[in-house]
């Protein structure tokens, strides 16, 4: 297979939950294409489909559970390669990161901690289906430089805003910076709900994570 047939096998794979061939194929690219492309082109359209199949109905939380973990299981084959392009391994700076309240998409999400956390963030990670309360609380006990927030349904969206307003609310807008991330957001609708930056995808995150401290 050439390289755009291993990209695309590897996110088929993902898609259809074919846990051997996903692995086998990863392997295989792991020798011969970039990490950049693995991920964004192979994991991440793959991951794009699986969210997708979820919101039509097509896949159930079932599906929703194996994928997450063979995306978990995806990226820690792939620390090798992770470790190398890591130019510093000291904490850059702590990260809290949850899927907002309402919301329980976490193949996105952990895909970006594990990305975070392999460029030297020290990562809290709440999981998902996190109230604005339970943020405004992490960020009082961590005292993170970052909060960032994923959420992919449009319907759970707004949930992000009302974090950041309890996050005023509360005196602690002033201390951190927010990223944000999801299928359903964009730069401007960031910037609407008075997010600092958004991600969109991991490695625009990691990108984003870095100017926000510089």
């Amino acid at each position: 297979m050439n390289e755009k047939e291993v990209l695309k096998t590897i996110a088929e794979s993902l898609a259809d939950l074919k846990d051997d061939l996903l692995k086998n194929t990863l392997r295989k690219a792991m020798k011969e294409i970039p990490l950049k492309k693995i991920i964004r082109e192979g994991l991440g359209k793959g991951m794009e489909v699986v969210g997708t199949r979820y919101e039509h109905g097509d896949y159930f939380l079932s599906e929703l559970i194996m994928a997450a973990t063979l995306m978990n299981e995806s990226m820690e084959l792939l620390q090798p390669l992770l470790k190398h392009n890591t130019a510093d391994k000291d904490a850059i700076g702590k990260t809290v990161i949850g899927t907002v309240e309402g919301d329980l998409h976490d193949i996105g999400k952990n895909l970006i901690g594990a990305m975070l956390e392999s460029v030297g963030f020290k990562i809290t990670d709440l999981g998902v289906d996190v109230t604005p309360e339970k943020f405004v609380e992490a960020v009082r006990q961590v005292k993170p430089d970052i909060l960032c927030m994923s959420t992919l349904l449009s319907a759970t969206m707004g949930k992000i805003e009302e974090t950041i307003k309890k996050l005023e609310e509360n005196g602690l807008r002033d201390t951190i910076k927010v990223l944000v991330g999801g299928r359903c957001l964009n730069d401007q609708i960031a910037r609407d709900m008075g997010a600092d930056s958004y991600g969109d995808d991991a490695w625009d995150a990691v990108r984003k994570a870095r100017m926000l401290l510089s």
